[in-house]
């Protein structure tokens, strides 16, 4: 039992068993501890082992989540609602709602009074409802704000779920994973200058699990991303005809590609059955892996806008999130070849998570100057700016 100064009323007031009964019981039906988790000083169980194939460096101790410091993408801001849903991040489940002002909480899923899910809550007024006693949390703080049985009284200031920074961006919604203050969260293309607040016109979504390590499947977007998401036409999906262009800064890398548009059999060594190419600048960040990439018109205006969310939920496995942004009539086209390419052809979350794993093994076992400086940074080796001759 936990001495707060009002445990005598509390226990009283739930109907919970005093300590000689306590002690008897079994250890699952034993009151749960509820003092506040640090942020900073996790225990080795509550955190479990760092996942090797989501960190890109050996994840100190502290790290709340298993994984490196950083602004984690969870989900849509579309799928998040006053409805609380569960998701999973590196070793933690975490619920995320939005409360009755419609902003955007993230707590970790699990109720500190008998550990239920607080994802089968209910949202109210005072904050996130648990589905099984009825305490009630506040999404900012974590702190207890109502236990039933003990009204009018107000909970201990112990008494709190575990709460985590979060914001929304570019129709993302992020989790902060380190101890403490959050940093400022970082653009997606730091060096080519991409803009979260700019215009935009209307969006095609797409979000699968791929069987394969958060590293690998960032390396594989930042190589060729049209191949990678089916986004060939869009983006470029076949073979390189120039070398990168290539910028980097502590952030991540940034690769300007030129490749042929489709990736088709070739009649001959040197004759590609379509000549058409895409250019495309991709940028890819160190700690997280978001990507966003632009695409290029042959006159050089944008055609498009894609960002990529990656969320690691095992060590080998990642759920995949990408929004498309095309300006003007090039939205309505984006939306027609979108339904004719999936007609006729196995279910889209299975073959694009087939068409993931495949480009996340090519990655692995080539070669590629963007992805050899990523992974430099990932190591905390020094970067040279421009690619070697």
């Amino acid at each position: 039992m936990i001495g707060y100064p009002e445990d005598g009323a509390l226990a009283a007031g739930i109907g919970t068993p005093g300590p000689a009964l306590q002690t008897a019981l079994p250890a699952q039906d034993r009151l749960q501890d509820t003092a506040p988790e640090s942020p900073t000083t996790p225990s080795a169980a509550a955190v479990g082992p760092a996942l090797p194939g989501a960190s890109f460096e050996a994840v100190p101790e502290g790290e709340p989540l298993g994984l490196v410091a950083g602004w984690w993408p969870v989900a849509f801001s579309s799928e998040v609602s006053t409805a609380p849903r569960g998701v999973r991040l590196g070793s933690r489940q975490i619920v995320v709602y939005r409360d009755e002002d419609r902003v955007v909480r993230a707590l970790t899923d699990r109720c500190p009074h008998r550990r239920v899910p607080l994802s089968m809550g209910t949202v109210t007024s005072a904050g996130l409802r648990c589905g099984y006693h009825g305490w009630v949390f506040d999404g900012a703080s974590g702190r207890c704000t109502v236990i039933p049985d003990l009204a009018p009284e107000k909970p201990s200031g112990r008494i709190r779920a575990v709460a985590h920074p979060v914001l929304e961006k570019g129709g993302f919604v992020f989790v902060w994973s380190g101890p403490g203050a959050p940093e400022p969260f970082a653009p997606a293309l730091p060096v080519a200058g991409w803009d979260w607040a700019r215009p935009r016109g209307p969006v095609i979504r797409g979000v699968v699990e791929a069987r394969a390590p958060h590293a690998e499947l960032s390396e594989a977007l930042l190589i060729n991303p049209g191949a990678a998401l089916g986004l060939g036409w869009l983006l470029g999906g076949g073979e390189e005809m120039l070398g990168p262009q290539l910028a980097v800064d502590g952030a991540g890398v940034v690769a300007r590609r030129c490749r042929l548009t489709w990736s088709l059999p070739r009649r001959r060594t040197y004759d590609p059955i379509s000549k058409r190419t895409t250019i495309a600048t991709v940028a890819t960040t160190v700690a997280t892996g978001m990507t966003a990439a632009v695409a290029e018109t042959p006159a050089g205006r944008t055609a498009a806008w894609v960002t990529i969310g990656l969320t690691p939920v095992g060590a080998y496995r990642t759920i995949v999130r990408w929004r498309v942004e095309t300006p003007g009539v090039g939205a309505r086209v984006a939306s027609a070849v979108r339904r004719l390419t999936a007609v006729g052809r196995p279910p889209a979350g299975r073959r694009a998570a087939r068409r993931l794993e495949k480009a996340a093994d090519a990655a692995g076992s080539g070669w590629d100057p963007a992805v050899e400086r990523l992974r430099a940074l990932r190591a905390g080796l020094p970067v040279s700016p421009v690619p070697t001759p």
